[in-house]
C-alpha cells in the first residue's frame, strides 16, 4: 500500500483512478482496519464490473462481471478472469494488467506530463539562469552558499558540504 493506513489507501484510490475507469464507479464496500482488509468494486471502460481485495500483501481482483457483451467487453473479461486472484504490487499495475484501455490512458497521462514538464523546461531555459538557479558555489570561495538548513562542517571541502547540503 502507497498510503500508511487501508483507510486512506480505499479513499485513494475512489479519487485517483477516475481518469482510467467509469469516473465515479469506484465504491468501497469492506473496510476491516483491523484485519487490513478493504474492497471495493469499480467499473472498467471496456464495461465490466470487477471486486478488488485490498491488503497489506496487495491488490487482487476477486471477481468480475460484464455489464455488456459487446467488443470490447467480452476480450477484456477474458484477460480479468485470467487474473482473478492474482496479486499485484499496486493498483496501477493491476489495472494496467487487466484494461487495455485504462493502460491507454495512463500513457497518455503520464505522457501529458512528461510534455508539460518538458515544455516548462523550455521556458525556464529561455530565462536567464542567475534567476532560476542561484550558483551552488560562490566564486571566491570553495564553500556553498549560506544556507539556513545546510549543517555546516566549517570544512574547506566543497563535497562534505553537499553532502550534508543533500542529507
Amino acid at each position: 500500500m502507497r498510503y500508511g493506513s487501508l483507510s486512506a489507501e480505499l479513499d485513494a484510490i475512489t479519487r485517483e483512478f477516475d481518469y482510467g475507469i467509469v469516473p465515479g464507479s469506484a465504491t468501497v464496500f469492506v473496510k476491516d482496519e483491523e484485519n487490513c482488509i478493504g474492497r471495493l468494486d469499480l467499473t472498467l471502460l471496456e464495461g465490466i464490473m470487477i471486486v478488488i481485495e485490498v491488503t497489506d500483501q496487495g491488490y487482487k481482483v476477486t471477481s468480475c462481471s460484464p455489464l455488456c457483451f459487446v467488443d470490447p467487453a467480452p476480450s477484456t473479461t477474458q484477460l480479468v478472469q485470467a487474473h482473478i486472484e492474482v496479486p499485484f504490487e499496486s493498483m496501477e499495475n493491476l489495472l494496467m494488467t487487466i484494461s487495455p484501455m485504462f493502460r491507454e490512458r495512463f500513457q497518455q497521462a503520464l505522457y501529458d506530463k512528461l510534455q508539460s514538464v518538458h515544455a516548462q523546461q523550455q521556458l525556464d531555459s529561455s530565462q536567464p539562469s542567475s534567476e532560476l538557479n542561484p550558483p551552488l558555489f560562490d566564486n571566491s570561495t570553495t564553500h556553498l552558499h549560506h544556507d539556513p538548513n545546510l549543517h555546516s562542517t566549517n570544512t574547506t571541502n566543497p563535497f562534505d558540504d553537499l553532502n550534508n547540503w543533500m542529507n
